[in-house]
């Protein structure tokens, strides 16, 4: 269990990393367009500060589904390219079929 949560520990840290953006931007945001920090006449500066949050959430998104490949290499599990669609569409998702295809590779391992 102590292997599969050092493998894992990155992308926890990378799933907290993208909630805690979210969660300051959803209070952050108020309070810039209070200050008029914000202002909707200049639309360029302002579209690119309102998809800020979205621009991150792509990178975040992108960086999981290349270390879920290298992981995948690195431990010669099947199914990568299978995992990394879904990882890209849902990350929690293609995290959780790591740890299952990694659990069950071990088990077999130690089976035989």
């Amino acid at each position: 269990m102590n292997k599969l949560l050092r493998i894992l520990n990155k992308y926890i840290v990378l799933l907290i990393l993208w909630s805690i953006i979210g969660m300051v931007w959803v209070y952050v945001r108020p309070i810039l367009m209070r200050k008029g920090m914000l202002s909707t006449s200049d639309f360029e500066s302002y579209s690119f500060i309102n998809s800020l949050p979205t621009y991150i959430d792509y990178l975040i998104r992108i960086i999981i589904v290349t270390l879920i490949i290298i992981d995948f290499k690195k431990h010669k599990l099947n199914y990568v390219v299978l995992t990394a669609f879904a990882t890209l569409i849902y990350p929690l998702l293609g995290i959780v079929i790591l740890s299952l295809l990694l659990i069950e590779k071990w088990k077999e391992n130690a089976s035989a």
